[in-house]
């Protein structure tokens, strides 16, 4: 008996590990450290509408999209829209000298636990999250989305 119930809870718990974001649910609040060393507070987040975007430097999707977000960041940041690019790379030097060269102005980090735990494994790159002001996540999608359909999906949000 007590096997069965010890195998049930760790079915229980990797589950809940492995739980994935969910469109219409909101998202849990998420400290980052980012690529320059500062914290970036989930709080510091409350009331924007944030994309969080999963991405590497080694994948060819997620290098044409990020021209794509970093001109949104700058059409709409004024306005309360905020991103945060989670790298998936394993090298921190790689992703740091690839911000560098690319002089992109939103924040960059590692992925780091508290991100699997916000919004699950990343299974594919580019992966988008879209959360709305009131932490609501309003899109999750992997693959390359387009400037023109994340800007339609985030105008509303603003």
């Amino acid at each position: 008996m007590l096997r069965i119930l010890l195998l049930i809870v760790s079915l229980a718990v990797s589950g809940a590990a492995q739980a994935q974001a969910r469109v219409g649910e909101p998202v849990p609040a998420f400290d980052t450290r980012l690529l320059e060393g500062k914290a970036l507070p989930g709080a510091a987040l409350k009331g924007k509408a944030v994309l969080v975007v999963f991405w590497a430097t080694w994948c060819p999707p997620c290098q044409k999209e990020l021209p794509e977000l970093q001109a949104l960041y700058e059409q709409y940041r004024s306005r309360g829209f905020e991103i945060l690019a989670l790298s998936i790379d394993a090298d921190q030097f790689v992703v740091e000298e690839f911000w560098k060269d690319h002089e992109y102005a939103f924040p960059v980090a590692m992925k780091a636990p508290a991100h699997t735990q916000a919004f699950g494994p990343v299974r594919g790159t580019p992966t988008l999250y879209l959360i709305d002001r009131k932490g609501v996540l309003r899109m999750a999608h992997t693959g390359p989305v387009g400037r023109d359909a994340l800007e339609a999906r985030l105008k509303p949000l603003l």
